[in-house]
């Protein structure tokens, strides 16, 4: 790929702006729109990856990795001692955890003052989907 050079202005002052350039890669993922074949392309330090598990947060359907896997690839990526930041990310995600159970724990308080019985049983199975996580 060529770097290309963009003239642009800013204020009256004109500069010269050069696109970075990308390494792409494309994938098998590919079909073909209004008779044009066409390719799923990435940049190649970007990795793929597949989704490992299928999840639902109220009713909507998602792939996730699993959290730890998560965390173990950004702890890599952010210092060369993965075992502090892995520390760091698993604490992290406990006080993420706790402030959705304490979020959940008040709107449930809320819904039964208002005697909301609908809200009430779609906040207690919110509950025990945050429980299958933890």
């Amino acid at each position: 790929m060529q770097n290309q050079n963009i003239k642009l202005t800013y204020r009256g002052v004109s500069y010269d702006y050069e696109l970075p350039t990308l390494d792409m890669v494309e994938s098998s993922v590919g079909g073909r729109y209004r008779g044009y074949p066409w390719r799923l392309r990435y940049p190649r330090h970007i990795p793929a990856s597949e989704p490992i598990y299928s999840m639902q947060y109220r009713g909507v359907h998602y792939y996730s990795e699993r959290p730890t896997e998560i965390g173990a690839r950004v702890a890599e990526r952010v210092t060369s001692t993965p075992k502090v930041c892995q520390g760091l990310l698993t604490e992290v995600a406990q006080i993420h955890r706790d402030n959705l159970w304490k979020n959940l724990e008040r709107r449930l308080q809320v819904a039964k003052a208002k005697g909301d019985k609908i809200l009430i049983e779609m906040l207690e199975n919110e509950s025990k989907q945050l429980r299958c996580l933890v």
